[in-house]
Parts: structure tokens; C-alpha cells; sequence
């Protein structure tokens, strides 16, 4: 099968990868997104997908416009048999869409219907969700509402953070990818039901701000959700200090909620919280390296009392 592969992030290279270990596909042309500014210098720099092509050898294609004529006429020149798209983070016009002999497929990190959308991982792990899965489907006009072709669950484990959970996910859909092709040609698709979808949205920086007025188990989903990167954060002695791993208790504190109430020796400190508290065992200070949390308060020297969060 000769293919054109889209893709951004780091969710993609695996099914990537498997493609060009598989001797019956020949990945004619990469797409990704254009570079963009990164980092404190705003460097310019490519997509991970972009990287791990160009690395590898493969033509690779960074348009500003996708659906430019002068960009649909470079991709659909390359005569491919099908487009592949995961986590591209660019819309695809009709022309695109249907270019393709075997037309246009896209692999999502989410059981479809449910979490439709940009951050469909991270909103599993803040809904304490148990279960999560990948879906292949046929890329419509609208977001990722196309019918079905393959779809498998993926069980959560518990304390999962979104950098496991995510690798995981990035590798079951590579499996699935190899799997459904050879069939392609004869599976008929399955129509989502609609009227049970449910949206992701692309993540907003205020969403990384611990508040610990909220309930511990809904605190714990958050860090779990936006750990090991970005990270959710609390701001501490005027500067951030990220949770990365944390585990609730219902156990009510003597303080209000957002107080260091008890060091706990080899493990980490706890914080108060709106109905208990919270047991902190992996921090990042700001310009350091990731370390638990019992480290971090040698270093730190932290008090009982100390407020956290203002």
C-alpha cells in the first residue's frame, strides 16, 4: 500500500514506525504541522513527527496551508493509495479527504463518540475515567465523526499519569493501524451515534492551576492528567511549584484547605484540601529537575502550616 502519512505529536511515531517496518507499505510523503517557536529562546523547531521522519529519511511536508491547491497538488501528486492521519491538529478539505483511492483514515486516542475533540487522554484521566482505547474511522467533514473501521479499550491503571497512559495508547493504535489495513478494502464502516458524543478541548493554561478549595480525588485527576508535562502547578514561596505525582485521602486536616498539615518521612508531604488532603510524592521546582517529593522538602525545608496554592 502506498501511503501518505500526516502527524504532529509523539502519539504518532509509533504507527509511523510500524508502517515502515512493514514490507507491504511504501510511506511516500510525511505532512506535518510548519515548525513552531519553542522553548524560553522561541527557537523554531519541528514537530516530533517531523523529526522522527526527516531522521529516517522520508520526504516530509510542513505547508502552512494543507489545502492550498499548490499543497493538494504536491500531496495527491505522489499517487497514493490512502492518507493516514494522527493527532496532524490540521482541518482537511474535501479535495484532501477524498484524493485517495482508499480515502482518508484517521487514528484517535479515545473510544469514539465519547471525547471527540483535541485532549481526549488528559479528559479521560481528569474524569477518573478506568477505561480508555483507540478508534480508526474515516475522516469527514466534521471532527472525528466519521464511521468506525476499528476500535479497541485499553484499560487505565490506577494513578496513571497522562505521559504512561498517552505511550501506551500511541503503541496500541500503531497495532491496530497494521492490523486493520490489509482489510481495509472490505470492512464496512460503522456509523458513530451522534447523539452520544462528548468533547475534549485544547488544554488553557488556567487548567494547570491546583486549587486545593476542590475535592482531593478531583485534585489527584488533575495532576495525573497533566503530568509528567506540562505538569499541573501550585504557586509556592513566590514561584511554581508543579505536582506531578500525588494520591488523595479523605482523612480531614486540623487546617483549611492549602496548607502543608504533615511531612511524611521518605515519602512526601501532604497537603489540606477541601474535604482531606493531599500526599504529595513528585514535585518539579521551577528551573529543576523532577524529584520526589521528601527531597525536594530537605532541600526546601518546608513547615507544617505553610500556606500553598495563594
Amino acid at each position: 500500500m502506498k501511503i501518505v502519512f500526516a502527524g504532529s505529536s509523539e502519539y504518532a511515531i509509533p504507527a509511523l514506525k510500524a508502517l515502515l517496518s512493514a514490507p507491504e507499505h511504501n510511506v511516500l510523503l510525511v505532512l506535518s504541522q510548519s515548525p513552531s517557536p519553542q522553548g524560553r529562546r522561541q527557537k523554531l523547531e519541528a514537530t516530533p513527527l517531523a523529526k522522527y521522519a526527516q531522521d529516517n529519511g522520508l520526504s516530509v511536508f510542513c505547508p502552512e496551508d494543507v489545502n492550498s491547491q499548490e499543497s493538494v497538488d504536491y500531496i495527491l501528486g505522489h499517487k497514493a493509495d490512502i492518507l493516514i492521519t494522527a493527532s496532524y491538529g490540521a482541518y482537511l478539505k474535501r479535495r484532501l479527504r477524498q484524493g485517495f483511492a482508499l480515502g482518508a483514515i484517521n487514528l484517535h486516542p479515545s473510544l469514539l463518540p465519547q471525547y471527540r475533540g483535541a485532549s481526549p487522554i488528559r479528559t479521560a484521566l481528569i474524569n477518573g475515567d478506568k477505561q480508555s482505547g483507540n478508534t480508526i474511522f474515516r475522516i469527514v467533514a466534521k471532527m472525528d465523526a466519521g464511521p468506525i473501521l476499528s476500535q479497541k479499550d485499553l484499560k487505565i491503571y490506577d494513578g496513571e499519569n497522562y505521559s504512561s497512559l498517552h505511550d501506551r495508547l500511541a503503541l496500541q493504535a500503531a497495532e491496530l493501524l497494521i492490523l486493520l489495513l490489509p482489510a481495509l478494502p472490505d470492512i464496512q464502516a460503522q456509523e458513530q451515534d451522534h447523539s452520544a458524543a462528548t468533547f475534549s478541548n485544547k488544554i488553557d493554561k488556567n487548567d494547570l492551576i491546583l486549587d486545593f478549595d476542590r475535592d482531593s480525588v478531583s485534585l489527584e485527576n488533575q495532576i495525573r492528567a497533566y503530568s509528567l508535562v506540562p505538569g499541573a502547578f501550585a504557586s509556592f514561596r513566590d514561584t511554581k511549584l508543579k505536582i506531578l505525582a500525588a494520591e488523595h485521602t479523605v482523612s480531614l486536616p486540623d487546617y483549611p484547605s492549602g496548607h502543608i498539615i504533615e511531612i511524611v518521612k521518605n515519602i512526601g508531604f501532604s497537603i489540606s484540601t477541601k474535604d482531606g488532603q493531599l500526599l504529595v510524592l513528585q514535585v518539579q521546582a521551577a528551573g529543576k529537575k523532577i524529584m520526589d517529593a521528601y527531597s525536594y522538602h530537605l532541600g526546601a525545608r518546608l513547615s507544617v502550616g505553610e500556606r500553598i496554592g495563594i
